[in-house]
């Protein structure tokens, strides 16, 4: 089967980009750190400007799915680098000041990510044979992962003496390498008289339509599953940096805790490989089954502490990474693979809006139990872990339906 997306730099272009976005999350989340020590006020900064530009996203998935994805791709990279470098520009201003600003600018490059992460799918279902998808979606899941590990590291590894806004220099350098390698992927081309003028009246009926698929293409319990599955990651993944640094304050163990991480999201990219050619009955069995290991990994998390080798810790923070890879492209694709070509990018971003929407109420609801649990960190964890177990169940309920079809 010939493929219509070229494998390498496409590829390569993602993989730079993702990685680029992991080295700013996570040294945002160090400045953040400084000023922030509650867990509930840490996730909810951190959650801020993405709740902020997913109040946008409905609009931009109406914009994706009229305008030629690659075009926006181009500039998504392209307006990523310049705004990394704005952040260095205010490290002088004092404290309230500066994590306010920090937070516009965080807000700017938001709403640009959720350009490019709509984009992203609709570029691949237009420019690739639609046998091809669960392939392509398990290659951009694994990188998603393994990027995601290496970017913490290298922060971790070298925090000691690389000043935060070098970090943020070279996520610039990064995103001008990927678009460049990006010149080589094709455009993909749009019909003309798919892209009528936006309006308030538009983006409602697109609104409309998009819930009303969720519903009519019989996706409504595994668009449940993504959105559930976005909450677990943005409740717990903001927290990984602040549950490493209180289980290893001076980083003393970070490299042995990091080969840990690695290794279990190498055996998850693994297992996301064999899981996607699985036959359907098996997948779905495998994809359970991954559920129930994520939710145990991401409880035991949450509680781990000092008893715990560096290396075992990693193991187990690196599970919820690996063990997430697989669970996200079944999720991911599933819903891609039943949704009409016309509406990917405005499925996307009502998957995004709620999924965030729902996190803030989230961590709202946790920041009240803080003072009152012996570790409000283990709070979010194993919140996460229920989450998954819901998921559990909604895929169950999702597969008995598909049987009864």
């Amino acid at each position: 089967m010939k493929k219509e997306i070229p494998t390498l730099p496409f590829n390569s272009s993602q993989g730079i980009i993702m990685l680029a976005a992991s080295i700013y999350s996570v040294a945002l989340s160090f400045i953040v750190q400084e000023y922030v020590s509650s867990p509930a006020v840490n996730s909810l900064v951190n959650n801020i400007s993405v709740a902020v530009s997913v109040a946008f996203a409905l609009a931009i998935g109406s914009f994706v799915d009229q305008h030629g994805a690659w075009r926006i791709l181009f500039f998504t990279t392209l307006l990523s680098g310049i705004a990394c470098l704005l952040p260095p520009l205010i490290f002088d201003l004092d404290k309230v000041a500066f994590i306010g600003v920090l937070i516009v600018v965080d807000i700017v490059i938001s709403i640009i990510s959720e350009f490019d992460n709509a984009a992203r799918t609709v570029y691949i279902v237009r420019k690739e044979n639609r046998e091809a998808i669960p392939l392509v979606q398990q290659g951009i899941s694994s990188l998603n992962s393994i990027s995601s590990i290496v970017g913490y590291l290298l922060v971790f590894v070298t925090l000691s003496f690389v000043a935060l806004p070098n970090y943020l220099y070279l996520c610039a350098a990064l995103y001008l390498l990927a678009l460049l390698i990006w010149l080589r992927v094709p455009a993909d081309q749009v019909v003309a008289s798919a892209q009528p003028s936006f309006s308030f009246s538009i983006l409602a009926r697109d609104i409309r339509e998009s819930v009303s698929i969720v519903f009519k293409n019989s996706i409504a319990l595994i668009f449940a599953a993504e959105v559930l599955f976005t909450c677990r990651n943005q409740l717990v993944m903001s927290l990984v940096i602040l549950k490493i640094g209180r289980y290893d304050p001076k980083f003393k163990s970070i490299l042995v805790i990091g080969l840990g991480i690695i290794l279990a999201v190498a055996v998850g990219a693994g297992l996301n490989r064999a899981v996607v050619s699985l036959p359907a009955g098996l997948k779905k069995l495998s994809v359970l089954a991954l559920i129930v290991l994520s939710a145990g990994a991401t409880y035991l998390s949450g509680g781990a502490g000092s008893q715990l080798s560096p290396f075992v810790f990693g193991l187990l923070l690196g599970s919820i990474f690996g063990t997430g890879i697989p669970v996200y492209t079944y999720l991911e694709t599933s819903r891609i693979m039943k949704t009409p070509a016309a509406y990917l990018g405005r499925s996307t971003a009502l998957l995004r809006f709620v999924g965030i929407f729902l996190t803030l109420i989230m961590a709202l609801v946790l920041g009240f139990f803080e003072g009152r649990v012996k570790s409000s960190v283990a709070l979010y964890f194993s919140a996460g872990a229920i989450i998954l177990l819901v998921i559990f169940c909604l895929v169950l309920l999702q597969s008995a339906r598909e049987k009864n079809a």
